[in-house]
């Protein structure tokens, strides 16, 4: 069986309900105000404003916010890859930090460089003020639903 391009896998539908419902999701995308601005084929563009963020004693944003939102991206990117009901799960996250974050805009891209049935491999990146500031390269596991049993129900 051959497998699919990523051009063949990708749903503009699955996409265009990601970007309606993502932007008010709650919980860590919320708190560090992440927003998904665009997808396509195997490609995010996103931005997460960073200005409610406490600065760390150097007066920077502290790395940990930089690796949730490239965590983030690195993941929601695979969306309109899968199959609906699948889910994506990262197993590893590799960064490179490059320069200081301050406050502000910080805008970020994910690109899948290769998805199977079960993972996919995805590199992002974050600019502040158009200068690359984290590159980042995760695994994502695809996770299939789960049939629900009588045993697992009880």
């Amino acid at each position: 069986m051959a497998r699919l391009r990523i051009e063949e896998r990708y749903d503009d539908a699955m996409a265009e309900s990601m970007l309606a419902i993502s932007n008010e999701m709650p919980g860590l995308p919320e708190f560090l105000g992440v927003r998904l601005l665009r997808f396509a084929a195997g490609r995010l563009w996103s931005e997460a404003d960073l200005t409610g963020q406490v600065p760390t004693p150097s007066g920077n944003v502290h790395g940990g916010v930089v690796a949730a939102i490239l965590d983030h991206i690195t993941g929601a990117v695979v969306y309109p890859l899968i199959p609906d009901g699948h889910w994506g799960a990262t197993t590893e996250l590799k960064l490179n930090y490059i320069a200081p974050v301050a406050a502000g805009l910080l805008q970020a891209d994910a690109t899948v460089l290769a998805i199977t049935n079960r993972s996919a491999v995805v590199r992002a990146e974050a600019y502040m003020d158009g200068r690359l500031v984290a590159a980042a390269q995760g695994t994502i596991a695809i996770v299939a639903p789960r049939a629900v049993t009588d045993r697992a129900a009880a």
